[in-house]
């Protein structure tokens, strides 16, 4: 402290200052010397220890000093803390607004949910698709418990889910809102339709291109696959192989995948073979859905 007054004095004294210049620069080194004499009583105020070296952030002490009395009678809520004019810069160690990080973060994974779901390959049709939407009956109920549990305690290394029934049922109506959820918590989802994935193998084979490859690449590394339709069509032996690559590189790096399909496992053994079968039998867990036809109960 008392080497910048040495300065100070030192600079007032040069001719070559303006007069406005010494006046300005004399108020904020008076500011500073009471700023500083006020640190211990600023540090009360705001709950915590005083120490010589916290003299380096007495400005942001004393900023914050003043505020929290403020602070302490808020009536803004997560929601609206938006509205408040000193919550954007009330980002110090020493006094931050709580309701206004919430919301911040609340924004953040807002727009990272809308974004990953951007992301995820699902349509426009069921990227609206929720599980407040879904029509639980007790037909559905125990897959639909399923997919929520699913999200609830989702990890690198959860097991998967194998919804199986006829067309119309639900089945792409929760993988839609597994997609959803998980996107809200930060966890990128990839839906892949198997027969728009076989036939962007078949068109890689036959004349390579980077998108082909890009599409096998993210189906092998996504955090989360989704298999929609597996087994509607049967593959050439070519692309059983592909799919197998696919599945088998998801088995052995432990990664979740969730596969919806019309399929009886007899049937899906048929449609993509016993190798590619007997894995997806370890990777997930099935759930059959014998609901009636599901679009005509959707609420929404």
């Amino acid at each position: 402290m008392d080497d910048s007054m040495d300065i100070l004095e030192s600079w007032m004294n040069d001719p070559r200052i303006s007069p406005e210049m010494r006046e300005r620069h004399k108020a904020f080194y008076e500011h500073k010397k009471k700023a500083i004499a006020d640190l211990p009583e600023n540090c009360k105020v705001l709950g915590i220890e005083y120490t010589p070296e916290l003299e380096d952030d007495y400005f942001d002490i004393e900023d914050a000093a003043k505020q929290k009395p403020v602070c302490d009678k808020c009536q803004y809520t997560i929601e609206t803390a938006k509205d408040c004019e000193q919550a954007p810069r009330l980002r110090s160690k020493y006094l931050s607004c709580e309701k206004y990080n919430a919301y911040l973060d609340m924004e953040y994974r807002r727009k990272r949910a809308n974004k990953l779901l951007g992301q995820s390959g699902l349509g426009k049709r069921f990227a609206q698709r929720r599980f407040e939407t879904f029509n639980v009956t007790e037909e559905t109920k125990q897959v639909y418990n399923a997919c929520v549990d699913f999200c609830e305690n989702f990890t690198s290394e959860s097991k998967g889910l194998r919804l199986v029934g006829g067309y119309g049922v639900g089945k792409t109506h929760l993988v839609a809102s597994i997609i959803h959820r998980l996107a809200e918590k930060g966890i990128a989802a990839v839906f892949v339709v198997v027969p728009e994935l076989l036939r962007a193998i078949r068109r890689g084979f036959n004349q390579p291109n980077e998108a082909a490859d890009e599409l096998v690449k993210l189906t092998e590394e996504a955090e989360l696959l989704i298999l929609d339709d597996l087994g509607a069509e049967k593959p050439s032996d070519w692309v059983k192989e592909q799919l197998y690559v696919i599945i088998n590189r998801r088995y052995e790096n432990m990664l979740p995948t969730i596969i919806t399909t019309n399929c009886t496992m007899t049937e899906l053994k048929d449609r993509v073979g016993e190798r590619t079968a007997s894995r997806i039998i370890e990777m997930t867990t099935p759930y059959k859905i014998t609901a009636s036809d599901y679009r005509l109960k959707v609420r929404a």
